[in-house]
């Protein structure tokens, strides 16, 4: 099979302590196609000099924005830049492995046009880089098997994918209009959106090594005064509004309980109410 190009958007926040190590990942690869946009969301840090030394007579497109902006607005205007038919969204702390894109690449053009998003399993590592435990996606199943295909019923009722590992197909990213940018994180209402249009497709491996930092935007989830907590009660509103049958309404309920029973555990006594209250509408199908 031909080996189209993929854009690589590498998107960096203070991240002058590991984003040559993401950059050589990419560099790295074993496939023979990139396009590399790193973008830095006006790091207060060292980056942007770190940036400009691994950018140097290289063919890199390269964005600085002159105030903070957040995650879903600097991929979005990444997204202009970008002419690959696939997009794969890399935190700059991250890494790649060197099949990563081979072989997402290689599934997707298997599968067919339908398919918009290819996913797999991510090895966990400290800020040294020491492996910490792998996301293996079976597990997250008893009989160990992965849904693919339609999945907007499963990713409505809890977490099983490591967003680090997918790789878009970008008329669906088009499609889509990118990252919603009034949402302060992205993954959870992009998998609403894009499973409700297009299929997923997944395999068994280690494609990416993922870093989980104590500063890291997933570990805020679950905090007092958590923004990250009012976007995912706006996702829930779309995905109510988007749900076609009492299957998807009974994954909604699930997901609903678990985000309300963390919001009070959290002390976000109020979004875990409005997390009710959505709930009921779900339930009686208020519209």
């Amino acid at each position: 099979m031909q080996s189209p190009l993929v854009t690589i958007v590498c998107i960096c926040y203070n991240h002058a302590k590991y984003i040559s190590k993401a950059v050589q990942s990419i560099w790295d690869l074993n496939y023979p196609n990139i396009q590399l946009i790193i973008a830095d969301d006006a790091s207060t840090d060292d980056s942007q000099h770190v940036i400009g030394k691994l950018v140097k007579d290289k063919e890199v497109e390269w964005l600085l924005n002159k105030a903070n902006i957040g995650h879903c607005k600097t991929f979005n205007k990444a997204l202009k830049l970008a002419k690959g038919a696939f997009i794969i969204d890399l935190a700059a702390d991250d890494m790649l492995l060197p099949n990563s894109v081979s072989v997402g690449v290689l599934e997707l053009q298997k599968r067919g046009d339908e398919y918009g998003v290819f996913f797999a399993d991510a090895a966990l590592v400290n800020s040294e880089g020491v492996v910490l435990r792998n996301h293996v996606t079976q597990s997250f199943f008893k009989n160990g098997n992965v849904p693919q295909g339609n999945i907007y019923k499963p990713i409505l009722g809890k977490y099983f994918i490591n967003p680090v590992t997918m790789i878009y197909r970008k008329t669906m990213v088009d499609a889509l209009g990118g990252y919603n940018e009034t949402l302060h994180y992205e993954d959870f209402d992009f998998w609403v959106r894009s499973s409700r249009l297009y299929k997923y497709c997944y395999v068994p491996i280690i494609t990416v090594k993922k870093r989980v930092l104590s500063n890291s935007v997933s570990a805020s989830q679950y905090i007092k005064n958590s923004n990250m907590l009012v976007s995912t009660l706006e996702v829930c509103k779309t995905a109510f509004k988007l749900n076609v049958n009492k299957q998807e309404d009974f994954a909604l309920l699930k997901r609903l309980a678990f985000e309300g029973k963390m919001s009070l555990v959290s002390g976000n006594y109020l979004i875990g109410f409005l997390f009710f209250i959505l709930a009921i509408k779900v339930f009686f199908k208020i519209r």
